[in-house]
C-alpha cells in the first residue's frame, strides 16, 4: 500500500498528557517547609516542648518530622496509585508492526533502590504506515526509529504484577517508616534543640531528613519483599509465547497521551498481543518491513 508523506518525528506542538508516574517534591520544598516551621517556632515560642511516648522535643521539631514523613510517604503511595490503581481514560485501538525493543521493569539501579518507581514492561513497535495516525493524533511527541526512513514507533506497556506488588509492598513498608521516622527524627532533632532560631531551623531540617529517609528505607524493604513474592513476569503473546525483538505483532489495548513519554501516544495497557512470526531483517527496523511482510495482521478490518 502507499504510505503517503511520513509524519514529522519529535515534538508535535502538544504539551498535555496523562502522568503515569509521580514526580517527587523538590528537596528544596521539603527544606523550605522545615525552615518555615523553625522560623515560626523561633518567633512564637521556640521553647515549647512536647513529649510523645517518652520522646521530648520542641513542637517545631515534631512538626518537621511529621512533614518529612508524610510528604515522603505521599510520594511513595502516589507512584503506586498511578502505576497500578488509577484508571485513566483511554482510546480503544489496534495496531501492528515489528518489535524494535523490549524494556523490562526493574532495569536500573534506581528501580532496585526505589522499587516503587519501577515502570511496567514495555514494547516499542515499529508500526505499519496504515496505523501512523494512531501515533500522531493527540500526541505531543512522535517516537521514531533511527532507520533511514525514521519509521514511527508506538509504545505499549504491559501491566506487570512485579511492579504492582513492589508498589504495594513499598506502600506498606512506608507506613512503618512513617511511624519510626517521626520518632527518630524528633529524637535526633531534640538533641540540637531550639535555643536560637538558627539552631531551631537546623534541628527541624535534621528531623525532616531523618523522617524522610526512614520512610524510604521502609519502602525499599517492603518493595523488595513484594517484588520477590511476585516472581518473574515478561510480556507475552496471547498464546503465552515470550516476545522478542523482531517479532511481528498485532497489539490491542487503550491509547493515551503520556506526559512521561514526552507526550507520545502509548498503550496503557496492551490487552492482547497476537504473534505473527519473526522478521528476517535486522534492527533498526523500517516500517516497510511489516508493511510488506505482515499482511494481513489481526486488527479488525476498518470500514471507511
Amino acid at each position: 500500500m502507499s504510505c503517503g508523506p511520513a509524519p514529522t518525528c519529535g515534538s508535535q506542538g502538544v504539551t498535555t498528557g496523562s502522568s503515569l508516574s509521580s514526580v517527587p517534591s523538590d528537596i528544596s520544598t521539603l527544606l523550605g517547609i522545615a525552615g518555615t516551621i523553625g522560623t515560626i517556632a523561633g518567633i512564637v515560642g521556640k521553647t515549647k516542648i512536647i513529649t510523645i511516648i517518652g520522646v521530648s522535643a520542641p513542637a517545631a521539631v515534631w512538626l518537621s518530622a511529621v512533614a518529612g514523613a508524610l510528604i515522603t510517604y505521599a510520594v511513595v503511595f502516589d507512584f503506586y496509585r498511578l502505576r497500578c490503581l488509577s484508571n485513566p481514560d483511554t482510546l480503544a485501538a489496534c495496531s501492528a508492526g515489528v518489535i524494535e525493543r523490549l524494556v523490562p521493569a526493574f532495569n536500573s539501579a534506581t528501580d532496585e533502590l526505589f522499587p516503587f518507581t519501577a515502570m511496567h514492561d514495555r514494547a516499542d513497535v515499529v508500526i505499519k504506515c496504515m496505523y501512523w495516525q494512531l501515533a500522531v493524533t493527540g500526541a505531543g511527541f512522535l517516537q521514531c526509529n533511527p532507520d533511514p526512513l525514521m519509521s514511527p514507533i508506538l509504545r505499549g506497556y504491559y501491566k506487570s504484577s512485579k511492579v504492582c506488588d513492589a508498589g504495594l509492598g513499598s506502600a506498606i513498608g512506608g507506613v512503618a517508616g512513617v511511624v519510626g521516622g517521626i520518632i527518630a527524627g524528633a529524637a535526633v532533632g531534640a538533641l540540637v534543640g531550639c535555643a536560637t532560631i538558627i539552631l531551631c531551623i537546623f534541628a527541624c531540617l535534621i528531623a525532616l531528613i531523618i523522617a524522610a529517609v526512614a520512610v524510604l528505607v521502609g519502602a525499599l524493604i517492603g518493595g523488595q519483599i513484594g517484588k520477590a513474592a511476585a516472581g518473574d513476569s515478561a510480556p507475552t503473546s496471547s498464546d503465552g509465547s515470550a516476545l522478542v525483538q523482531g517479532d511481528y505483532v498485532t497489539t490491542q489495548g487503550g491509547l493515551l497521551t503520556s506526559g512521561d513519554d514526552q507526550g507520545a501516544r502509548v498503550y496503557w495497557f496492551v490487552q492482547t498481543t497476537t504473534l505473527h512470526g519473526v522478521s528476517t531483517q535486522s534492527s533498526p527496523f523500517s516500517h516497510t518491513d511489516p508493511d510488506t511482510n505482515l499482511v494481513p495482521d489481526a486488527c479488525p478490518v476498518r470500514i471507511g
